[in-house]
């Protein structure tokens, strides 16, 4: 019976330690909201990978909002960087990671939506459970805010998240065609 506590223990720490990465398809309703993001104008997309660029093909629908009057952020630069599904940023500048090879930037429309297209962005370092996306929101205080994936975040990151509004945690869904798709909505302050 001494051991059953040492077990237990045992038991729940392993639990936080793994990563649940089931994904589900998306719903009808939801493949008619990415057809709207992916008819936004140009200017409201961004094509951060090149087409033959190795990994999982990641479609983003966000939705940049105001965090103190919920109204939408509307004609603001956003700029994304991510690291290469190997977990290398391959930045221009070596000591600045915000120059990274795969990088882009878009203009949210009068809603707030920006559609992202580009890849899974791969684990970097030792950990496995790093996966995000950096966003810097033009004239948000602050203007740094990460996308991090929940079938891809471990339990210590989802808690840190949590207590963090400059992290984000998205749902990865599937298209058909294995694409992975998710809906967030971004709150940034002023």
């Amino acid at each position: 019976m001494e051991k059953s506590p040492f077990l237990i223990l045992i038991s729940l720490l392993c639990v936080q330690c793994t990563v649940n990465r089931s994904t589900s398809f998306l719903s009808t309703e939801e493949q008619i909201i990415v057809e709207q993001f992916s008819k936004l104008p140009q200017t409201n997309q961004v094509q951060i990978s090149p087409a033959d660029e190795p990994g999982s093909r990641l479609w983003l629908c966000l939705t940049f909002i105001d965090k103190e009057s919920r109204e939408p952020i509307a004609d603001r630069s956003v700029y994304f960087y991510h690291t290469s599904a190997q977990g290398e940023y391959d930045p221009v500048d070596p000591s600045d990671e915000s120059t990274a090879r795969l990088n882009g930037a878009a203009v949210t429309d009068s809603l707030g939506r920006i559609f992202v297209n580009t890849i899974l962005p791969g684990d970097y370092g030792t950990r496995g459970d790093n996966r995000h996306i950096h966003t810097t929101v033009e004239d948000a205080r602050p203007e740094a805010y990460d996308i991090h994936f929940k079938q891809y975040t471990r339990g210590m990151g989802k808690s840190f998240i949590r207590g963090s509004d400059q992290h984000f945690l998205a749902d990865l869904k599937y298209m058909l065609d294995s694409t992975l798709i998710t809906f967030l909505q971004i709150e940034t302050k002023r």
